[in-house]
C-alpha cells in the first residue's frame, strides 16, 4: 500500500474516533448526569461532600451490624465495651473472627528480614510485573511481525486469523466505552462481535483479492459485523445506541482488516517483533521463577489462607493453571526459537498463527488467575450461601470480566512503553547512525503504541470502580475518600505526570520533522490545557486520609468553599475528558507530520529519549501502586467479610511505607529488564561489530 492510499484512509479512521470522543465529551460535560451513566456518577459525586460522608458513616455502621448479625453482633458489641475501658488504640477484632479465620493462631515472624506481608507483597509484585510484560508484548509483537512479513499466500492465511484476534481486542475496549459512556447494555458484546465478525468477512474477501477499496470494506464490514451481532447480543429489546455501536464496530474491523491485509511490508518491523520477543523469552524465565517465589511464600506463611483458597478452586489450581501454563511455556518457546527456522523454510504464516495462539493462552492465563483476585475482593452473594456454590460462581464475580479489561488495557499500555524503554537504551547504546535512526523510530513507535492504548483506559477503570461500588460501597468509600483516597491522589498525580510526558515526547519528537511547524501553536495552547486537567485530575476535597478527621489531624485542611467544586466527580471527569482528547489531537497532529514531512529519525533531541525512560519507569510504578490500591481495598480481610487476616499486620500501611516499598519493587524489576535489553539485544551485536546491518533495517524517510 503506498503513501498516498495510507493518507486517504487516515481521514476515515479519525472521523469514527472523533465521533466517539464528541459523544464522550456530550457525556461528561453535560450539567447533570444522564440516567443511564448514574452508576458511574452518583456514587462517586460523594467525594466533596462532607454532609454525605457523615450519613455514610452512620449507613456503615447500621450495615455491618445487620450483615454480622447473632453472636457475632453481640460479640462485637462486647468486644467495643472491652476497648472502651482499656487502651483505646488496641486492636482485637481478630478475638472475635468469623469463617475460617476464627480458629487460626498466628506468631509474628519475618523472613530476610523483612515481615510476612512486605515479602509477599515482593515477590508477588515482581511476578506480576513480569507476567505484564510478557502478556502485554506479544499483543503487538504479532501485529509487527505482520507488518513485517512479505505477502505470500501463506501469510495472508494467517493475516486472516491475526485480524480476527485484533478485532475481538479492539471490539472489546470500543464496546466497553460505549457501554459506559452511553450505557448501552452489553455494549462490550456488540463491539466483540461486531468488530471480529467483520475482521473475519473482510479478510476473508481480502484473501482472494475480493473488496480491496477501503471504502467498500468499510461498508461490507460495518453490515455483516451488525447483522451478526445483533443476533448473538443477549438483549431483551433492540435499541438505536446498540446498532450504532455495532456499526461502528463493523467498520472499525472492517477498515483495519482491510489495510493490515494490504499493507506493504517493511523489514523494520520484522527486526523490532524479533528484538522483542527475545526479551519476551528471557523474562518468561524471570515471570516462570518469582511465580515459584510467590507460590512458596504463600504455602510457608500464609498456609491456611492458601489451602482455603485451592479447596474453592480445585480445579482451577490443580487442572486449568497448570495446563495452561505448560501449553504457554511451549508455544512461547516455539514461537521464540522457530522464528529462524520457518523464515528460512519461507513457512512465515506458521510462525505467525503460533504467535496468535501464544497470545490467546496468555489472556485465557490472566482471565483465569483474575477469578481468585476479584473472589478475594467481591466473593458472590449470599456469603452464607457460599459454601455451597460451584467454582464457577466463585470465579464470575461481578468485577471479573471489569478487572479483565483493565489489566488487558493496562497490560497494552505497559508493553508500549517497554518498547519505548527498549528503543531509547538501544539509542542510547548504539554508535552507528543507521542503528540511531532505527532505534530512535523504536522509541516512536513504543510511545505511539503506549500512547494510543492508554487513552480508553480510564474507562476501563471506571467500570471496575462501579461495579466495586454496587457490590459494596463501603470498598469504594474506603478507596476513594478513605484510608486510601492519598494513595488515589498519588495515582492522579502520577497518570497527569505520564499524559504530560507523552506529550512533551510528541512535541520533542515533532522538532526534527519538516515542516511540523505548522502544528506547534495548538500544541502550545494543548500544554496549558494538559496542565490545568492534570491539576484538577488530582486536586483532593481535603488532605487528611480519612472521611472525618480523626485525632492528631487537623480539621482545617480542607479545599474552602470556593474551591470545593474542583474535587466534585463533574470536574474530575471534565479533567480526564480534557487530558484524552488534548493528547489524542496531539496524536494525530503527530501522525499527520510524519506522514507529510520529512523524519530525520536519529537526530532527536536527548529529551524525548530520556522522556522515554521516564515513561515506562513510571508506568511500572503506577501499576504496582494501583495493585496495593487493590489488594489493601479488602481492609482486613483476606476474603471480604468470609476470611478474615489475623495477622499482625492486617492494618493498612502508611502512605510513605507503601511508596518507599513499591519503588524498592519497581527499581528491583527495572534493574532486572535493563540487564535483560543488554543480554538479548545489546550483547549479541557487541559480539557481531564486524556483521553489516542489513540497509532495510534502517526506517524510510517520509517523502
Amino acid at each position: 500500500m503506498d503513501s498516498s492510499r495510507t493518507l486517504q484512509n487516515k481521514p476515515l479512521l479519525f472521523k469514527i474516533i472523533l465521533v466517539l470522543l464528541f459523544v464522550y465529551g456530550l457525556a461528561h460535560l453535560a450539567p447533570q448526569p444522564v440516567s443511564s451513566i448514574s452508576g458511574i456518577w452518583g456514587p462517586s459525586s460523594a467525594l466533596a461532600q462532607d454532609d454525605e460522608f457523615e450519613e455514610f458513616d452512620e449507613f456503615e455502621e447500621e450495615e455491618e451490624g445487620e450483615e454480622e448479625g447473632g453472636d457475632e453482633e453481640a460479640s462485637a458489641e462486647g468486644e467495643e465495651g472491652e476497648a472502651a475501658e482499656g487502651e483505646e488504640e488496641e486492636d482485637l477484632s481478630y478475638l472475635t473472627d468469623i469463617g475460617p479465620a476464627k480458629d487460626h493462631e498466628f506468631e509474628p515472624y519475618s523472613f530476610m528480614g523483612l515481615s510476612n506481608r512486605k515479602f509477599t507483597w515482593a515477590a508477588a509484585q515482581l511476578h506480576i510485573l513480569f507476567a505484564s510484560f510478557i502478556l502485554g508484548c506479544p499483543m503487538f509483537v504479532v501485529i509487527m511481525e505482520v507488518m513485517g512479513a512479505r505477502r505470500t499466500q501463506g501469510v495472508r492465511k494467517a493475516i486472516i486469523l491475526a485480524n480476527v484476534f485484533l478485532g475481538i481486542l479492539i471490539g472489546v475496549v470500543i464496546g466497553i466505552t460505549g457501554e459506559i459512556i452511553v450505557g448501552i447494555h452489553h455494549g462490550v458484546l456488540y463491539g466483540l462481535w461486531a468488530c471480529a465478525f467483520a475482521a473475519l468477512i473482510v479478510s476473508f474477501l481480502n484473501y482472494f483479492h475480493r473488496l480491496m477499496n477501503v471504502k467498500a470494506a468499510a461498508v461490507v464490514g460495518g453490515i455483516f459485523g451488525t447483522v451478526i451481532a445483533i443476533p448473538l447480543t443477549p438483549v431483551e429489546h433492540i435499541e438505536v445506541s446498540g446498532v450504532i455501536l455495532a456499526i461502528i464496530n463493523g467498520v472499525v474491523g472492517g477498515v483495519l482488516s482491510n489495510m493490515i491485509m494490504f499493507a506493504k511490508s517493511d523489514f523494520k518491523f520484522e527486526r523490532l517483533a524479533h528484538e522483542i520477543t527475545k526479551v519476551i523469552g528471557m523474562c518468561y524465565s524471570f515471570t516462570a521463577l518469582t511465580g515459584g517465589l510467590f507460590l512458596f511464600v504463600m504455602l510457608v506463611l500464609y498456609q491456611d489462607f492458601i489451602t482455603y483458597l485451592v479447596a474453592n478452586f480445585p480445579v482451577l489450581f490443580l487442572v486449568a493453571y497448570p495446563t495452561l501454563f505448560i501449553l504457554e511455556t511451549i508455544v512461547m518457546y516455539i514461537y521464540v526459537y522457530s522464528w529462524d527456522p520457518l523464515n528460512q523454510a519461507n513457512k512465515k504464516g506458521r510462525h505467525i498463527v503460533c504467535g496468535v495462539f501464544l497470545n490467546i493462552l496468555g489472556l485465557t492465563l490472566l482471565c483465569a488467575l483474575d477469578g481468585p483476585a476479584t473472589f478475594m475482593q467481591t466473593p458472590p452473594k449470599p456469603l452464607d450461601e457460599l459454601a455451597n456454590m460451584g467454582e464457577w460462581s466463585k470465579i464470575a464475580t461481578s468485577t471479573w470480566m471489569p478487572l479483565n479489561y483493565h489489566r488487558l488495557v493496562g497490560n497494552g499500555t505497559f508493553g508500549g512503553y517497554m518498547v519505548g524503554v527498549i528503543g531509547a537504551y538501544m539509542y542510547l547504546w548504539s554508535n552507528k547512525r543507521e542503528e540511531k535512526e532505527y532505534y530512535d523510530w523504536v522509541g516512536y513507535m513504543g510511545n505511539n503504541i503506549g500512547v494510543a492504548i492508554m487513552i480508553p483506559l480510564p474507562a476501563m477503570g471506571y467500570i471496575y470502580v462501579r461495579e466495586i461500588y454496587e457490590y459494596d460501597a463501603t470498598i469504594g468509600m474506603y478507596i476513594m475518600s478513605d484510608r486510601e483516597s492519598m494513595f488515589m491522589l498519588v495515582q492522579g498525580l502520577l497518570v497527569g505526570t505520564m499524559f504530560s510526558a507523552s506529550n512533551i515526547y510528541m512535541w520533542v519528537s515533532m522538532k526534527r520533522i519538516e515542516n511540523a511547524q505548522r502544528f506547534f501553536p495548538a500544541m502550545k495552547f494543548g500544554f496549558i490545557l494538559i496542565v490545568i486537567s492534570a491539576t484538577i485530575w488530582f486536586t483532593p476535597r481535603r488532605f487528611f486520609a480519612t472521611m472525618m478527621p480523626e485525632p492528631g489531624m487537623n480539621p482545617d485542611m480542607v479545599l474552602p468553599d470556593n474551591l470545593a467544586f474542583l474535587a466534585l466527580m463533574i470536574s474530575k471527569n471534565t479533567a480526564a475528558f480534557a487530558l484524552v482528547t488534548v493528547t489524542f489531537i496531539n496524536y494525530i497532529f503527530y501522525t499527520i507530520a510524519t506522514k507529510t514531512g520529512k523524519v530525520h529519525y536519529g537526530k532527536i533531541n536527548p529529551l524525548g529519549i530520556y522522556v522515554l525512560i521516564f515513561l515506562g519507569f513510571a508506568d511500572i510504578w503506577l501499576m504496582s501502586w494501583m495493585g496495593t490500591i487493590r489488594e489493601l481495598s479488602r481492609m482486613n480481610w483476606h476474603v471480604y467479610k468470609v476470611f478474615k487476616d489475623v495477622t499482625p499486620e492486617k492494618f493498612a500501611p502508611t502512605l510513605a511505607e507503601s511508596g518507599f516499598h513499591v519503588t524498592t519493587i519497581v527499581w528491583t524489576f527495572f534493574i532486572i529488564m535493563t540487564a535483560t535489553i543488554w543480554l538479548a539485544i545489546k550483547y549479541p551485536k557487541s559480539k557481531k561489530k564486524s556483521e553489516s546491518i542489513p540497509a532495510q533495517t534502517a526506517p524510510q524517510m517520509a517523502e
